[in-house]
């Protein structure tokens, strides 16, 4: 089932994306920060949605395409386009950098409580999708950062099935 907010009685902040013609929402308290669109190491003979490597503070990150693993079709580099780097859990326990580029990143919105719905619909090969946010006669689905990866990503990087 989709997840809920862990606190319903206080507003979700969150950055907005575009995903093909679909607005989505990811909380901002999932992501270390949001950066703009750099230049990356790209690693030949990965799958598809791996985009590339990227320098943070010396430290060499995987990025991946989000717009790829939920379409099919690469995110484009337009103005809008960004990196959110975010927090994952390797197998081993140990807390892993992961960025996800998306395009649309326009910016924050408060998602009130009382906005959020269900979808009515759950899909096992999209866990990474939560409730549904009413935004200012707009619907957009919130998406859990840690929930992006499933099955073959997640071997492949070697990273904890979160549960939730």
């Amino acid at each position: 089932m989709p997840l809920m907010p862990t606190d319903t009685n206080k507003p979700l902040y969150a950055v907005v994306l575009s995903v093909g013609n679909d607005r989505y929402a990811i909380p901002v308290a999932d992501l270390v920060e949001v950066l703009p669109l750099l230049t990356l190491k790209q690693l030949p003979q990965t799958p598809e949605w791996v985009a590339g490597l990227m320098n943070y503070r010396g430290n060499a990150v995987l990025v991946i395409d989000t717009s790829i693993l939920m379409t099919g079709k690469p995110c484009q580099s337009i103005v809008s386009t960004r990196i959110l780097l975010t927090s994952v859990r390797r197998k081993d326990g140990a807390g892993k950098l992961l960025g996800l580029m998306a395009e649309g990143v326009t910016g924050t919105v408060k998602i009130l409580p009382e906005t959020l719905r269900t979808a009515e619909i759950w899909n096992n090969g999209t866990p990474y999708l939560g409730l549904l946010a009413m935004h200012e006669g707009e619907i957009m689905q919130i998406i859990h950062a840690d929930k992006v990866l499933t099955g073959e990503s997640l071997k492949l990087l070697e990273l904890e099935n979160v549960e939730g």
